[in-house]
This record gives structure tokens, C-alpha cells and sequence, in this order.
């Protein structure tokens, strides 16, 4: 594993904290997000029909859901 060094203005600035890496974040919503790389945790789910996907990153589901929505060729 790589540790991360920051200065004290970036720690200043990154006061959000990992506790399972140490790496620092600028949001809470960030670091929310990172963390569900250690946990395997998949909060968002898709709600279409017989589709069991599950994502971690919010923006992923959406651009999933897209297959759903758009028309096929």
C-alpha cells in the first residue's frame, strides 16, 4: 500500500480523514464514497424491472440506468 504524505496546508484543506487508509478529502461526501471501497458496501440500487445491479457511486447508477432507457438499434 502507497502512503500518501501532505503538507499541512493540504491536511488543512483534506480534513476529511479514511480510517482504513489515511487518505484525506476536501468533502464528507467524498470521503463517504471512498469508503465504500473498503467496505463492498453498494448503497444505490437499480429500481428497474428484474435488474439486480447495485452501485457504490451514484453517477454509475445513472449512467446504468441509461441501458434501460434508451432505445436499441
Amino acid at each position: 500500500m502507497v502512503t500518501v504524505q501532505y503538507t499541512e496546508k493540504e491536511k488543512r484543506e483534506r480534513k476529511y480523514e479514511c480510517t482504513h487508509c489515511k487518505k484525506r478529502f476536501t468533502r464528507p461526501s467524498s470521503l463517504t464514497s471512498h469508503v465504500y471501497t473498503h467496505t463492498g458496501e453498494k448503497p444505490f440500487a437499480c429500481d428497474f424491472p428484474n435488474c439486480t445491479k447495485r452501485f457504490s457511486v451514484l453517477s454509475n447508477l445513472r449512467r446504468h440506468y441509461k441501458v434501460h432507457t434508451h432505445k436499441r438499434q
